[in-house]
C-alpha cells in the first residue's frame, strides 16, 4: 500500500512541475510575442540579406540560396534572388509573382503569408506584425533560448506537415535565423545586415512584365 501511496505522490508531483513548466512557457511566449510585436510597430521598411541551404534527404542533396529581401509596410516585398538561378519575386496584395530572366517567364499565384522553404525568409520577416493571424491556424510554442536568442516553435494546428524552429534576438526581437522540416526537406534560413526604415524606390515592388516576357497566371 505504502508503495501504491509513494507512485500516486510522485505522479501527482511530476504533473504539478510539468503543468508549471507549461505555464512558465506560456508566459514567456506571451512576453517575447508582445516584445516582438512592439519592435515591429517602429518598422516602416525592412532589408536584409539572406542565405537559405536546403536539403533534400530522398537524394542526399543540398541546394544553397542567396539574396536580398525587400519589405514595406502594410505587405510589399521583394526579393533578389542571386544564386543558384537570378529570380525577382514580388509580394503584393495576397499575389505572388516569380520572375525568372533566363526563362522568360513570370508566374503568378496567390500568397497565402504561409510559412515554408520557399518564403521563408519573407515570414520571418513580417512575423511580429502578423504572429496574431498566424496563431490562428497555427500552433506557437516558446521552447528555449541560448545566447543570443530565443527560440520559437511554429506548427499546422491541423496537420503538423512542416515544423518551423525560429531564433529571436534578444536584442532587437527580430528573427534572424530559422530551421523549417517537412518530410523529405530539411531548409536552414539565416538573416543578416538587417536595415530599417529606409527609403525605396516606390516602383521596386510592383512587377512590370518586360517586352516579351510570359506571364502565367495559376
Amino acid at each position: 500500500m505504502k508503495k501504491i501511496i509513494f507512485i500516486f505522490a510522485a505522479l501527482a508531483i511530476a504533473g504539478f512541475c510539468q503543468n508549471g513548466f507549461c505555464q512558465d512557457n506560456a508566459q514567456k511566449l506571451k512576453e517575447i510575442l508582445a516584445k516582438m510585436e512592439e519592435a515591429d510597430k517602429g518598422i516602416k521598411t525592412f532589408e536584409t540579406d539572406y542565405t537559405q541551404e536546403i536539403f533534400y534527404s530522398a537524394t542526399s542533396e543540398t541546394q544553397n540560396i542567396s539574396g536580398n529581401l525587400k519589405y514595406k509596410k502594410p505587405d510589399s516585398i521583394y526579393i533578389e534572388q542571386r544564386t543558384p538561378q537570378e529570380q525577382k519575386i514580388y509580394i503584393e496584395n495576397k499575389k505572388v509573382t516569380v520572375y525568372t530572366p533566363e526563362n522568360g517567364q513570370a508566374v503568378v499565384d496567390d500568397w497565402k503569408n504561409l510559412i515554408n522553404g520557399d518564403f521563408a525568409p519573407a515570414s520571418m520577416i513580417s512575423f511580429g506584425g502578423n504572429w496574431k493571424d498566424i496563431s490562428k491556424s497555427n500552433v506557437i510554442n516558446y521552447i528555449g533560448e541560448d545566447n543570443n536568442g530565443y527560440i520559437i516553435e511554429i506548427y499546422p494546428s491541423a496537420k503538423k506537415d512542416w515544423t518551423m524552429q525560429m531564433s529571436v534576438s534578444k536584442n532587437t526581437y527580430y528573427p534572424y535565423k530559422a530551421v523549417i522540416t517537412s518530410a523529405g526537406l530539411a531548409v536552414k534560413v539565416n538573416l543578416s545586415n538587417m536595415r530599417t526604415n529606409q527609403n525605396f524606390k516606390k516602383d521596386i515592388f510592383k512587377f512590370t512584365p518586360p517586352e516579351g516576357v510570359e506571364v502565367i497566371k495559376l
